[in-house]
C-alpha cells in the first residue's frame, strides 16, 4: 500500500519522471548520484540559449544610442558579448561541464579586453601585468572625466570604450551563470533591465521603446522553453515584469539630473545649451561651487557673459544661433554692433580660469577684442560677440582675454536716435496687454529712451520689488517664460531671470531694442597675499592685476538696451544684487583752469554698489588627479557601489528565495499545520542542496537508507528518523467519511490506529534543526556554501517546477 502527497501546483505523476535519475538525465538507478554532465542533446539548447542571451545583451546595450554619439561603440561591445557566450557554450560542449564554460569565458573575456585596451604592456598582448592594471586605471578615470564634461549624446572616447566593453563584459558573465551554469534564465531579466533603465535615469526622453520591445521579445523567448510545459502563463507574467519595471523603475529612482545640453561633473556648474533655463536650481544649491578665478586690469572686476538671448520660440527665451562659424577665430574677435568710436573706452586684460563649471558657453567680458590659451575649437557669433564652441568644453580652460570697458555718458544715451523700428524693438506675440500699460505707466512722460530705460531699472531697484530665490517656484510663476510676467509683477518678487526679462520686455513696449545676458557677476575680489600680481602692459607701464573668485551663486541675468551709437548698453534692475551702472554726463571744460581741458579726459568709470548682500560661502572644491571635484567622486563612487549591490543581491537572489522557503516550512511547523510534511520537505530539499545521492524524489524510507548509506548517523540519524516515523504517521492521518451519493451509502471513514498521534510542533522543529545540521556539517564546507549560494533546488523550481513526493510503505 501506498499514499503520494504532493504540492497542489505539481502535476500527476505520469506526467514527470518517478526517479531522480530520469529527471536529471542520469541513470534511474536508485542510489546513484545524479551526473553533473549535461546530455548530448543539450547542446542544441545550450548553443540556443547563449545566442539569445548574446542578442538579448546586445539589443540592451543599442538602447544607449540616445546617450552616446555614433555606432562604432555599438560594434565594439559585441566583440566581448560574441567572446563571452562563444567561449562558454564552446567550453560546455567540450568538457560538458556547467561551471567550466563561464570559468572560462571570464578568463577570455579578460584577454580581450587587455589585447584591445593595454596589449603593449601584457604578456603576449593578451596576459596582463602591472603595468596594465595601471593602464585600466588610467582609462577608467579619463571615462569619468569624460562623462563629467560631455553633452549628450557623448562622443565615445577610449576611456568610455573602456568602461563600457568592461562592463559589457562583466554583464555577459553575469547572464551566462544565470542561464547556463545555475540554470535559472528568469532572472536574467534583472540585469537586462540594468541595462536598458540607464538612458532613463539621464533623461526620460532617452529612452527607446523599440530597443525594451525586442529585448522583451528576446527575454520570453528565452523563458519558454523552461516553462512552457507547466506553467504557460509564467513566461508572459515575467515579461510583462520586466517592461513595466523597465519603465517604471527610472521614475522611482533618484534621477541622474542633466541640464539641457552639456553634461557636467556631479555638485558642478553646468551651462547648458540654455543656461537661463536651469539658473534659477544653480541660485538655489545648497552648497555653492567655485566656478572660475581671473585676473584684470579692471580695480572693479568684469561681468563674464556666456550668451545672450534675443528671441522667444515657444514664448521661452532662446539664445543667438549656435551654428559654428569656422572663418569666426577667436583671435579675433568684431567690433561690437552699434558701437562708435565717440564713446570712451579702455583696454582690459583678464586671465580667466575655469575650476569646476561645464558647459560649451565661454565665460568672457564684453566686448572682447580677442582670446588666447583656449583649447579646441571655438568660434564668436557676430550679434552678441558670445563665444561658443560645438565639441570642446569650458572645463579646465585657462585663456586671455583683450576686451573694452565702454563708458557712454548720458549724454551720448540721451542724444541716441529712435531704434523702434529695428527687429528687437517688437515685442513677441502673445504679450499680455498689462506688461505694455505697467511700462508705459513707469516711465509716464520720460523724454527719450534713455529715461524711460533708467525709470523702468530704478522701479526695479527702488524698494517695491524684493529679491527671491525661492518665492517663484512656491507661487508657481518661475521660469523665462512670457506667461510669468504678469505674475510676477503682481508678485513683486523674483529673482534675476525675472527682472532681467521684465525690463527686457517692458522696454520693447516701449519701442527700445532689448535683449537678455545670462553670465557671471564679477564675483569677490581675492585679497589672499598670492592673489595680487602685477604685470608689464605693451607700452611698458606695470600695471596693478586685481584677483576674483567667482562661484555658482555669481550666475547672473540682466537686460541690454540699444543706443545708436552706444550698441548694447548694460543695465541694472535686479534689486539687491549686481552693481547698477553709472553712466555720467560727458565733463565740460572748467574755465577756471586754462591749462587743462577738462573735456578731452576720458572719465574713469564708476560705479554705485546696489545694498550689500551677505555673500554665500564658497568653498573651495579639492580636485583630484584630474581636475574632478571630491564630491563629484563620492557622486561616482556612489552610483558604483549602488550598481554593485545590485549585481550582489541579483548573484544572492537564489540563495534568499531558499531562506525564505526555508522560514515558511518553520512557520507551518510551528503554527501545526502538517508540521512533520513540512518538516520532512525541508530535509529534502536540504539533502538535494548540499548534494546527498538520490535526493529528488522517492519515500521517506529510501531517503532515510541512502542517508544512512552517505555516512549520516548517530544524533542526525536518530532525528531523521524520527521525523520520517513522523511523516508517515501524517501521511496515515484518518480521512473523513465521503459523502453519500445518489444511492449509494457513505463510505466510512478510514480508522487511524491508537498508536498514530500528531507530531507535537515543537519537536518536529527542533528535530528538523538537529537533521539540518547534522546533513551541513557532514557535507562539509564548500558543500554548505555552495547549497547557501546556488541552492538546487530553487534550479529545479525555475526550471519548470518539480514534483515533491512522499510514498510511505506499509
Amino acid at each position: 500500500m501506498s499514499m503520494t502527497t504532493r504540492p497542489a501546483s505539481a502535476r500527476p505523476p505520469a506526467a514527470r519522471p518517478a526517479t531522480a535519475g530520469a529527471a536529471s538525465g542520469a541513470s534511474p538507478t536508485a542510489g546513484t548520484s545524479p551526473s553533473p554532465r549535461r546530455r548530448p542533446g543539450d547542446t542544441v539548447g545550450s548553443i540556443r540559449v547563449s545566442v539569445l542571451l548574446a542578442v538579448a545583451l546586445a539589443l540592451a546595450v543599442g538602447n544607449l544610442h540616445g546617450v552616446l554619439s555614433g555606432v562604432f561603440w555599438w560594434i565594439a561591445t559585441l566583440a566581448p558579448i560574441v567572446v563571452v557566450f562563444a567561449v562558454a557554450t564552446l567550453t560546455r560542449v567540450l568538457l560538458r561541464r556547467r561551471g567550466w564554460g563561464t570559468l572560462v569565458a571570464a578568463v577570455a573575456a579578460a584577454g580581450l579586453i587587455t589585447l584591445l585596451f593595454a596589449a603593449d604592456t601584457a604578456i603576449l598582448g593578451v596576459i596582463p601585468t602591472g603595468d596594465t592594471w595601471g593602464r585600466f586605471a588610467v582609462l577608467a578615470a579619463e571615462a569619468s572625466e569624460s562623462i563629467t564634461v560631455q553633452a549628450v549624446p557623448a562622443d565615445a572616447t577610449p576611456g568610455i570604450l573602456f568602461l563600457l566593453c568592461s562592463a559589457t563584459a562583466g554583464i555577459a558573465i553575469v547572464l551566462d551563470i544565470l542561464a547556463s551554469w545555475w540554470r535559472v534564465p528568469a532572472l536574467v531579466g534583472i540585469p537586462l533591465l540594468v541595462v536598458l533603465s540607464v538612458p532613463s535615469t539621464i533623461d526620460p526622453e532617452l529612452a527607446d521603446p523599440f530597443f525594451f520591445a525586442l529585448v522583451a521579445i528576446t527575454y520570453l523567448m528565452l523563458l519558454r522553453p523552461r516553462v512552457a510545459r507547466s506553467r504557460p502563463p509564467v513566461a508572459i507574467g515575467l515579461g510583462a515584469v520586466a517592461v513595466l519595471g523597465a519603465l517604471v523603475l527610472p521614475l522611482v529612482l533618484p534621477p541622474v539630473a542633466q541640464p539641457s545640453g552639456d553634461a557636467g561633473p556631479a555638485g558642478g556648474l553646468t551651462t547648458g545649451i540654455n543656461p537661463m533655463l536651469d539658473l534659477g536650481e544653480d541660485l538655489r544649491r545648497n552648497s555653492p561651487t567655485q566656478a572660475l578665478t581671473y585676473t584684470t586690469t579692471s580695480p572693479e572686476g568684469e561681468y563674464l557673459r556666456l550668451t545672450t538671448l534675443e528671441d522667444f520660440v515657444d514664448d521661452e527665451w532662446e539664445p543667438v544661433s549656435i551654428t559654428p562659424i569656422p572663418d569666426n577665430d577667436v583671435s579675433a574677435i568684431g567690433t561690437a554692433p552699434g558701437l562708435t568710436t565717440a564713446v570712451p573706452t579702455t583696454p582690459v586684460s583678464t586671465s580667466i580660469t575655469i575650476n569646476n563649471s561645464s558647459g560649451r558657453w565661454l565665460p568672457v567680458p564684453y566686448p572682447a577684442a580677442s582670446i588666447s590659451g583656449l583649447t579646441g575649437d571655438w568660434f564668436w557669433e557676430p550679434n552678441g560677440l558670445s563665444v561658443r564652441s560645438a565639441e570642446s568644453n569650458m572645463r579646465g580652460q585657462a585663456y586671455e582675454v583683450t576686451s573694452l570697458n565702454v563708458q557712454p555718458t548720458s549724454n551720448q544715451l540721451e542724444a541716441a536716435p529712435s531704434s523702434a523700428s529695428l527687429r528687437l524693438a517688437q515685442p513677441p506675440e502673445g504679450l499680455d496687454p498689462l506688461v505694455g500699460e505697467t511700462a508705459r505707466t513707469v516711465v509716464a512722460d520720460a523724454p527719450t529712451d534713455y529715461a524711460r530705460a533708467v525709470a523702468l531699472q530704478d522701479w526695479f531697484r527702488g524698494g517695491e520689488f524684493t529679491y527671491s530665490e525661492d518665492a517663484p517656484v512656491e507661487e508657481g510663476f518661475d521660469g523665462s517664460g512670457l506667461d510669468v510676467l504678469v505674475p510676477f509683477l503682481e508678485a513683486k518678487t523674483g529673482y534675476c531671470v525675472h527682472y532681467a526679462s521684465a525690463m527686457a520686455v517692458m522696454a520693447r513696449t516701449l519701442g527700445i531694442p532689448s535683449r537678455v545676458v545670462v553670465g557671471f557677476l564679477p564675483g569677490n575680489e581675492d585679497t589672499s597675499s598670492d592673489a595680487a600680481e602685477s604685470s608689464v602692459s605693451e607700452e611698458g607701464e606695470e600695471v596693478e592685476l586685481t584677483a576674483f573668485t567667482v562661484s555658482s551663486r555669481d550666475l547672473h541675468s540682466w537686460p541690454e538696451l540699444y543706443f545708436e551709437g552706444s550698441g548694447w548698453t548694460r543695465f541694472e534692475p535686479t534689486p539687491g544684487r549686481g552693481i547698477e551702472p553709472a553712466y555720467l554726463p560727458t565733463p565740460v571744460d572748467n574755465p577756471s583752469t586754462p591749462d587743462v581741458d577738462e573735456s578731452q579726459v576720458t572719465p574713469t568709470p564708476t560705479a554705485t554698489a546696489a545694498p550689500p548682500v551677505a555673500p554665500a560661502p564658497t568653498p573651495t572644491p579639492t580636485t583630484n588627479a584630474l581636475g574632478g571635484t571630491e564630491e563629484g567622486t563620492r557622486t561616482l563612487s556612489l552610483w558604483a557601489l549602488v550598481i554593485g549591490l545590485g549585481v550582489v543581491l541579483v548573484l544572492a537572489a537564489p540563495g534568499l528565495v531558499r531562506v525564505a522557503i526555508r522560514a515558511a516550512r518553520f512557520g507551518s511547523i510551528r503554527a501545526g499545520r502538517l508540521p512533520a510534511t513540512a518538516a520532512w520537505f525541508e530535509v529534502v530539499d536540504t539533502a538535494r542542496d548540499l548534494g546527498y545521492a538520490g535526493s529528488t524524489v522517492g519515500t521517506p524510507r529510501e531517503l532515510e537508507h541512502r542517508l544512512r548509506d552517505a555516512g549520516i548517523a548517530g544524533p542526525t540519524l536518530a532525528a531523521l528518523t524520527t521525523l520520517r516515523v513522523a511523516v508517515e504517521r501524517e501521511v496515515y492521518a484518518a480521512t473523513p467519511a465521503t459523502a453519500p451519493g445518489k444511492g449509494r451509502p457513505a463510505t466510512p471513514p478510514l480508522a487511524a490506529p491508537p498508536r498514530l498521534a500528531a507530531a507535537d510542533p515543537a519537536e518536529t522543529a527542533e528535530g528538523l534543526r538537529v537533521v539540518l545540521a547534522g546533513l551541513r556539517s557532514h557535507a562539509g564546507r564548500v558543500a554548505h556554501l555552495r547549497a547557501a549560494l546556488v541552492p538546487g533546488t530553487v534550479r529545479d523550481r525555475l526550471r519548470g517546477g518539480r514534483r515533491w513526493t512522499i510514498l510511505p510503505q506499509a
